[in-house]
């Protein structure tokens, strides 16, 4: 008989430790950065542009809305000064950002925005401009979120992009 509540106890004790809790959606807004280091756009851009990227975001879960800014740099005289940026909505006033659950990892979440970017035959008119959206192609981005400290900083991984980076709660 002991060794039948034993087992039992085993059992419930493995299954308990094995589940992952599912975890409250998102609240409040999140501010971050991601690095753009990808060689693919020095690739499309070699004769104007040869420098690094990154990405500011503003995710703002009770709005579903996301604002962000892209900046790139260049570094032809080894200065490493701006190059060009814009909004990732063009008009500053946030694109629709959807959340759901993650069903591969529960304790993460999928996150989906539009952003406009501009045709890489463009980028390089946009030395010194504030774009006004007129050279811009619709793109979506999807990527995951992981809740690390208690769910105030979230990592962000790309889905249908390379990239990774980090947002903390504000």
């Amino acid at each position: 008989m002991n060794k039948l509540i034993l087992t039992a106890l085993s059992i419930f004790s493995f299954s308990a430790v094995a589940a992952v809790p599912e975890l409250p959606f998102p609240t409040g807004s999140c501010s971050g950065i991601i690095p753009i280091d990808d060689p693919q756009i020095m690739e499309t851009s070699p004769n104007y542009y040869d420098g690094s990227a990154n990405l500011t975001i503003v995710l703002d879960f009770d709005d579903a809305e996301a604002f962000g800014t892209l900046l790139l740099f260049d570094n032809w005289d080894r200065d490493d000064e701006a190059y060009a940026q814009w909004a990732v909505d063009q008009d500053g006033s946030g694109t629709p950002l959807t959340i759901e659950r993650d069903e591969l990892l529960p304790a993460s979440f999928i996150g989906s925005a539009k952003l406009e970017l501009p045709d890489d035959d463009l980028v390089r008119d946009l030395v010194g401009v504030q774009p006004t959206g007129n050279a811009f192609r619709e793109d979506e981005i999807r990527f995951r979120l992981l809740p690390t400290a208690g769910g105030a900083t979230y990592i962000i991984q790309g889905l249908n992009f390379p990239l990774q980076g980090f947002c903390s709660t504000i």
